[in-house]
């Protein structure tokens, strides 16, 4: 479906049914359907949670190498200008891929060296969301000086029948002042799908939502890989959720392992960050 179209089926209008005529639509209405299916519309705790794994690529060749578990908290605030400021932070845990236990050590099989796994603890941060895609945290100026690049894009939608899917993506270069430490690129695209009739539901405040991901990315540092050629990819797949009760068990046991106060009560892990963008001091 191309943009006019999936304009006109946020205005509640037939999908088939074009406007001779129409002026070219903004990206207003896919940002509102972005916040009612990725996020929410009002400050509630809003989880993705997904399931996947992880390859390592050389020379155009994947090789299996670990699972993952990604949990990112979230809490959004609308702001005058119309974006969204967000208040959150990511969890994520490699995992063997046979008993879903979490890794400590891997056997690299590029380097025949065993590895200590260093699992993922991503904030609280401040990011925002806009029309365009999401933005590191624009009054935080140590980090905006370390994004040597960065791009975002959202949209545009695609639906079929009552289906719609919503991709973002996030492509940078994050450069760090110290000479020794290396350059981190990122590649991450995620694409939300849910129901077109939730996404024009106005009293729905949180759609439901599935949730996919993809990246690609350098070797991770703890991996030592050297100058060994080749990068990483990742897949996973989840679902938004709101609530720890509702999370899988196995996530839930891995967080609780490696980081057993952050994930004991992610509203108050967060409490620091939303005092921040509400500007509240103490």
């Amino acid at each position: 479906m191309d943009r006019r179209n999936f304009m006109a089926a946020l205005a509640g209008l037939p999908l088939c049914q074009t406007i001779a005529g129409a002026a070219a639509p903004s990206h207003d209405s896919e940002l509102q359907t972005w916040m009612r299916l990725a996020g929410a519309m009002d400050e509630r705790l809003v989880i993705w949670w997904m399931s996947g794994t992880r390859y390592g690529v050389v020379n155009a060749r994947s090789e299996l190498l670990y699972g993952m578990q990604v949990g990112i908290f979230q809490r959004f605030f609308a702001q005058p200008d119309g974006t969204w400021k967000i208040a959150m932070f990511e969890l994520t845990y490699y995992t063997d891929l046979e008993t879903g236990n979490l890794l400590e050590t891997w056997d690299n099989p590029y380097t025949g060296d065993t590895n200590s796994v260093r699992h993922v603890r991503l904030g609280p941060e401040i990011r925002l969301q806009t029309d365009k895609g999401q933005l590191a945290d624009p009054d935080n100026a140590a980090i905006q000086t370390m994004l040597a690049d960065y791009h975002t894009t959202l949209g545009p939608a695609r639906i079929h029948g009552d289906t719609l899917w919503l991709p973002t993506s996030v492509e940078a270069r994050i450069v760090f002042p110290s000479p020794k430490a290396p350059a981190i690129m990122l590649n991450h695209y995620t694409t939300v799908t849910g129901a077109l009739q939730d996404t024009m539901n106005d009293e729905l405040l949180s759609a439901p939502a599935q949730l996919t991901f993809q990246n690609v990315i350098r070797w991770e540092p703890w991996m030592q890989m050297g100058d060994h050629a080749g990068h990483l990819m990742s897949r996973a797949s989840g679902m938004k959720l709101e609530s720890l009760e509702q999370m899988p068990e196995d996530y839930l046991r891995l967080a609780r392992q490696v980081h057993p106060k952050l994930i004991a009560d992610p509203m108050k892990t967060l409490e620091k960050t939303v005092a921040r963008i509400k500007r509240i001091k103490g």
